[in-house]
């Protein structure tokens, strides 16, 4: 009687207030995500320089000067957005990812009870009967 009893507990738990925190914790690992990928941050600064290198211009004109310095700046702009797309786009699959392995997740928990009274009577039959 004891066992049904604290069966029950867990149904009662699983399906309650496990279930609720399960949907928060879910939340927050969503938000990690993002925020691991810094992905709010990346697309803010799409067009700066990787790693902020770029040349300062001298304060006296020199036309061949200033055209190598521009050079420079604009490749450090484009690796900036290829660097800046590469891992966006990283990103956005893994977040994509997870949301679409949420709802299989989900099922998984709403069976488990299911799935663990038959393993354990599956366990039982091989035990006594094989």
């Amino acid at each position: 009687m004891k066992f049904f009893t604290t069966y029950f507990g867990y149904l009662k738990w699983h399906y309650g207030k496990a279930l609720a925190t399960t949907f928060a914790f879910w939340k927050n690992i969503l938000y990690f995500l993002f925020n691991y990928f810094s992905l709010k941050n990346l697309i803010g600064n799409f067009f700066s320089p990787w790693k902020r290198l770029a040349d300062n211009y001298p304060k006296q004109f020199s036309i061949k000067v200033y055209f190598g310095i521009f050079i420079v700046n604009t490749i450090m702009r484009v690796v900036g957005i290829l660097m800046r797309t590469i891992i966006i786009f990283v990103g956005l699959s893994v977040c994509l990812i997870y949301i679409v392995l949420l709802p299989v997740s989900l099922l998984l928990w709403l069976m488990l009870p299911i799935i663990t009274i038959g393993l354990i009577v599956y366990g039982l039959i091989l035990i006594f009967f094989s």
